[in-house]
């Protein structure tokens, strides 16, 4: 069993630190998570999922928004990409409080999956060099 980095009875000299650090492994479970959609949707339910020209940022934010009254434990929600040849595979879906996607719980939460050509620019602007966007969660500044 590894070490911890910082032993029992010294206080974490930064906080902050600390929770970037949380957040970041969330983030990597949570891109996980999307892969292991992904990799199930691959397949004959990934050549199903609808073709969109372009996705735009505003798109995302209405399903996001339409949906939300049907998840009462969502606390944010997330869309992933994955490149997929010449496409992108997205999926946006709803996250709970501790940053789990939310399944549902009488009926199944609402996940948008789709495939795209090309992203808008505010979509690929906001995703940067990254392949998650978190909705609704303030993320400390360092």
């Amino acid at each position: 069993m590894a070490e911890p980095l910082v032993p029992d009875d010294k206080p974490a000299a930064n906080p902050l630190l600390d929770t970037v650090d949380l957040m970041l492994r969330q983030i990597d479970t949570l891109i996980d998570w999307g892969d292991q959609v992904g990799e199930a949707r691959d397949g004959l339910a990934a050549r199903r999922a609808p073709l969109r020209p372009v996705l735009g940022y505003a798109d995302v934010v209405a399903f996001l928004v339409r949906n939300r009254p049907r998840v009462p434990e969502a606390e944010a929600g997330a869309v992933l990409r994955r490149r997929r040849g010449r496409e992108y595979l997205v999926q946006t879906f709803f996250l709970d409080a501790d940053n789990t996607p939310v399944r549902g719980t009488g009926t199944p939460a609402p996940v948008w999956v789709c495939r795209t050509r090309q992203l808008d620019e505010e979509l690929s602007a906001a995703f940067g060099d990254k392949d998650l966007i978190i909705f609704g969660k303030a993320v400390p500044s360092c």
